[in-house]
């Protein structure tokens, strides 16, 4: 049952990953609200970077792979990093940046709550590892 939760738990995020993955392909054919050939150079990095991230997370996780997770904490933590770094409220001129918000209100409680079901999961899956103990 635990290896079977955790399964499940794992799948349930790898297609939220597949679905990032594809936002990031959508960004780079030029369907995701700009023109990806004249984007600046780091954005153009960032898809490309999250896009290699993404498609691990899907592949790790889908097949319980250790890169799946590798992947899937390197994506938050640089997430995080990321837009905290960079302030993503206020623009260089310090104006708000429209959809800033949503980061703060959608996609950090995303990930905590990804970050906890991840944990819950490894723990599952270690749980199924142990022996059973002799009666």
């Amino acid at each position: 049952m635990a290896y079977w939760t955790a399964r499940i738990i794992l799948w349930l995020v790898a297609v939220c990953y597949g679905i990032f993955a594809f936002g990031r392909v959508l960004n780079m054919l030029g369907m995701g609200g700009f023109d990806w050939a004249t984007a600046p150079l780091e954005w153009q990095v960032i898809d490309v970077f999250y896009l290699a991230v993404n498609i691990a997370v899907v592949y790790g996780f889908v097949l319980l792979r250790p890169i799946g997770f590798m992947a899937f904490f390197l994506a938050v933590v640089t997430q995080f990093a990321l837009f905290w770094a960079v302030s993503p409220g206020e623009g260089v001129d310090g104006a708000p940046i429209r959809g800033a918000s949503v980061f703060l209100s959608y996609f950090v409680p995303f990930h905590i709550i990804t970050v906890v079901l991840v944990v819950v999961a490894l723990f599952l899956l270690r749980r199924r590892d142990r022996p059973e103990p002799a009666e």
